[in-house]
């Protein structure tokens, strides 16, 4: 099993001292699943998305305090395969997810305003046509003036098999004003992997596109408030070249990251792949960070400093090995270092944000040898990418587990739970108005008995309170 690493650093920069916690932990509360999307709340702590393995996969977000602990944990269901792809606090202190919706032939844009603790104040479903909506993990919306919500990804319109870029815009409020597709061919695909706001009150999109049956090229798009194209841009190094993020940077000009397929070596290897900008698209600069093993760069971001922060993985002889890659560069877009977080499986990082002590959240995914499962993979470094000691050794964060059995029932459930201490602990049902309908005390450690004969058919809520900390799980009447 994987073992906790916690250590306080303390650095001086500046004559000013400031201290850097860093921690790496799995979290596999709800099953297996990954963390799609990491972000530092305005408390200190964090807060993820993702996917987990319940009820043939929800979504799922995950609140943890400044050193990693798990404060709350929230599921969304929907009718099939969901998932959540990226999350953004709002100045009110509530958050902003889109998600995927129903994955399969018609899947959706499933977007999310939550309160600060992650309890829905409505959400809405998007499609940009008939077909398959998809949404790609990690970058897939931006918030512009916290008034507009840019979605994207690429669609597969029905009954064809090639996909194209796609635009949904919504209000903040969750209005849509804009759904747009782009460049759609019967022959070749092109997608919009990665959205960001623009600092003139637009976005820029960047995928990739194909530019013949072999060859498929870097693709950037952009548009003003409501997908309008203003201008596009293809970039190409090779074969294969593909993008996973943009971001406008402070010159105004972007920074895009992604993967090359070199064929200079030998084998021929995926590379990270960095392109800057100026405001018009045009290239400033390129890099390649080579490597005998191929990597992978999912997410970017300006420093503080000017320079660039990435994570993604690192192959390790076989596509079933990798780790957690993460690298610094500086303004140029050369190497400053990397580091490699994971142990003999495949873990792989999604995102990446500088956090407000100089230091650095990842999210991504790991497997856990132990129970041969996934989990959200949590690093926080710091300022120069080290945890601890550096091993890559991550604790398997595991406090509790809350399940209903038989689900449907005709009234009788039995609760299972684990880690969840029987002081202070309260059972609540609600109704699909919010409506309390029961609401116990736990009276042991491992499970508890509750008789709802007496409520209607229909779809309830059961949470959990102990402390600050809530779970909750559907439960369904049918008698």
């Amino acid at each position: 099993m994987k073992t906790v690493i916690v250590v306080i650093f303390v650095f001086l920069f500046s004559n000013a001292a400031k201290a850097q916690n860093t921690f790496e932990k799995v979290v596999d509360t709800l099953g297996s699943g990954g963390a799609n999307c990491i972000m530092q709340t305005f408390d200190g702590g964090y807060i993820y998305c993702g996917v987990c393995s319940l009820n043939g996969n929800d979504a799922i977000i995950v609140k943890l305090d400044s050193i990693g602990t798990i404060e709350w944990v929230k599921r969304y269901s929907g009718p099939g395969i969901e998932s959540a792809d990226y999350i953004e606090q709002l100045p009110d202190s509530g958050y902003i997810v889109n998600a995927l919706y129903d994955g399969g032939l018609y899947s959706k844009s499933w977007l999310l305003r939550l309160d600060v603790n992650g309890d829905s104040l409505w959400t809405r479903v998007f499609s940009a046509g008939i077909g398959a909506t998809n949404v790609y993990l990690g970058n897939s919306m931006a918030v512009l003036n916290n008034a507009i919500y840019g979605l994207t990804g690429y669609f597969t319109p029905i009954p064809f098999s090639n996909g194209c870029a796609y635009f949904i815009g919504a209000l903040s409020n969750g209005l849509l004003i804009a759904n747009k597709v782009y460049n759609y061919s019967a022959t070749l695909s092109s997608d919009a992997r990665a959205i960001d706001k623009a600092f003139d009150g637009g976005f820029i999109m960047a995928g990739v596109i194909g530019m013949s049956s072999s060859t498929v090229d870097i693709y950037v798009l952009r548009t003003n408030a409501y997908g309008d194209t203003l201008w596009t841009r293809t970039y190409n190094n090779s074969t294969t070249d593909v993008a996973f993020a943009v971001q406008q940077t402070e010159d105004s000009g972007f920074i895009i990251a992604g993967v090359t397929y070199d064929t200079t070596l030998l084998p021929p290897k995926y590379n990270t792949y960095l392109i800057k900008t100026d405001s018009i698209g045009d290239t400033l600069w390129t890099k390649q960070h080579y490597s005998l093993e191929p990597t992978e760069t999912y997410s970017i971001q300006q420093t503080t400093d000017n320079g660039f922060v990435g994570t993604g993985r690192i192959v390790n002889g076989n596509p079933l090995n990798s780790d957690v890659h993460l690298f610094k560069t500086d303004s140029l877009g050369d190497t400053l270092w990397t580091r490699q977080f994971g142990d003999s499986s495949a873990d792989d990082g999604y995102f990446v944000r500088q956090t407000k002590d100089g230091g650095y959240i990842i999210c991504g995914t790991a497997n856990i040898p132990s129970t041969l499962q996934v989990g959200a993979y949590i690093i926080k470094t710091d300022s120069l990418g080290m945890v601890g000691n550096g091993t890559g050794i991550a604790e398997v964060n595991n406090p509790f587990d809350f399940s209903v059995y038989p689900n449907p029932s005709s009234g009788n459930f039995t609760i299972l739970f684990k880690g969840i201490p029987r002081k202070n602990a309260e059972l609540k049902i609600y109704n699909i108005m919010n409506q309390g309908v029961y609401t116990g005390t736990l009276s042991s450690y491992k499970k508890e008995s509750v008789d709802l004969h007496h409520l209607p058919n229909g779809i309830y809520i059961a949470t959990l309170y102990y402390g600050a900390r809530t779970v909750s799980e559907k439960v369904i009447i049918h008698k």
